[in-house]
């Protein structure tokens, strides 16, 4: 569960007037995590630094990893702006996490505190599957902190209540190492995981 709670730390913060706060999902700009969610919903997930080649391979990383993908559909349409997180039932030291992108597929990376490299070990997994839907009224980082306090909490409050009026996509078991029904098994030579929403089934190809 350590790992667990260090991959699941914090809620959104709204960054103070003047102050930015980005996440980015290369470079070797620091190892200081920064989370990718919405407001007034549960952490998606933490995106580290990524890992430079000079790096040393921290002993824990895994020793195999392959090519691995899951294709997220609701009633038959890409699922885009997803964030899933496979925690190894073997409670692994490593965290393996993606984001589905505008064909609804997540292409996933290993990391051990700022290591990371993209593949997947090969074993079983839980998947914690959240989603934040896009707003029309989003602001970049950049502009909410050049605004007040007071703008930023009315902003917040106006983006949490276009989120509350959209439709629950994804199930919210399913954004819960305890609850999530996904339960998935990586094969030895990879390859890729269809995961249908409103049956709740996987189709391995």
């Amino acid at each position: 569960m350590k790992k667990f709670a260090s991959l699941y730390s914090r809620c959104f913060e709204i960054p103070e007037a003047g102050h930015v706060s980005v996440a980015s999902r290369s470079g070797c700009s620091g190892a200081k995590p920064t989370a990718r969610t919405g407001f007034g919903i549960m952490i998606v997930f933490i995106l580290f630094a990524v890992g430079c080649s000079s790096q040393k391979v921290p002993e824990e990383f895994p020793q195999k990893l392959v090519d691995f993908n899951i294709k997220l559909l609701n009633e038959g349409k890409p699922v885009q702006n997803a964030a899933l997180a496979m925690v190894s039932e073997s409670a692994a030291a490593y965290n393996v996490v993606g984001f589905t992108d505008n064909s609804g597929v997540a292409k996933f990376e290993t990391s051990v505190n700022t290591y990371k490299k993209i593949g997947v070990p090969p074993t079983a997994y839980k998947v914690i599957i959240t989603y934040t839907p896009k707003v029309a009224s989003e602001l970049s980082n950049e502009q909410l902190g050049k605004m007040s306090i007071d703008e930023v909490n009315a902003y917040r409050e106006k983006v949490e209540a276009e989120i509350a009026a959209m439709p629950k996509i994804v199930p919210a078991e399913w954004g819960n190492l305890e609850s999530t029904p996904v339960k998935i098994t990586v094969p030895e030579n990879g390859g890729n995981i269809t995961i249908e929403i409103t049956d709740s089934k996987t189709h391995q190809q």
